[in-house]
């Protein structure tokens, strides 16, 4: 009967594990630390969110916001303070500033969902400015940019605007009518054929 077990080949496993100990025990190790180094990532980086939110939640002021976008530039709060302070520049009528705050934006955050807001600000900074071909300019590039954002409408008709002001009124009437083929269903096609429906006074 002993004979015969010794007989008994190990199981594969067993012969598997003892050919390759080494190489199998080095992945785990590997495994065991990528886990670790991964872990300790994602811990960190919720952990920096947690107060870039906490600093923009508190902040106020212009200085405020800019302390949050240079120490956490690449957070979703870093993107709303940046809004924020692009924002206050305008209202100061500060015209270049902002429109230099709104380009900071679109370099870090080109594919953020208001990232067409940078460039409507923009264009409403030039265009208050007096200078109108930059103004068209920058809405023209958010359509093209940004075709199927919420703000696309917004910005033809601001564009369209634009035109109505310098006397382009065929070139105004095709971009409202762009707005009602391409975005019926939008706030501002609505506007816009309501204001068709108008009497003329």
């Amino acid at each position: 009967m002993s004979s015969l077990t010794t007989m008994i080949p190990p199981p594969f496993f067993e012969i598997f594990y003892r050919q390759y100990r080494k190489p199998i025990l080095a992945v785990s190790c590997l495994i065991m630390t990528l886990s670790f180094i991964i872990g300790g990532i994602l811990f960190w980086k919720r952990l920096e969110r947690l107060d870039a939110e906490s600093l923009l939640s508190h902040a106020s002021s212009v200085e405020q916001w800019r302390v949050l976008v240079d120490r956490y530039p690449r957070s979703q709060a870093s993107a709303n303070a940046l809004l924020l302070i692009a924002g206050a520049q305008s209202q100061k009528q500060h015209w270049e500033e902002s429109c230099k705050t709104y380009r900071e934006f679109l370099k870090y955050f080109p594919y953020h969902p208001l990232a067409i807001s940078s460039y409507i600000g923009i264009a409403m900074n030039k265009d208050a400015a007096g200078n109108s071909q930059e103004a068209l300019s920058a809405l023209q590039q958010a359509v093209a940019r940004y075709p199927k954002a919420y703000g696309a409408p917004e910005a033809l008709l601001f564009e369209a605007k634009i035109m109505t002001r310098l006397g382009k009124k065929a070139e105004a009437k095709k971009l409202l009518q762009t707005i009602m083929t391409q975005y019926p269903d939008s706030l501002v096609s609505t506007l816009v054929l309501k204001q068709r429906e108008k009497p003329p006074q």
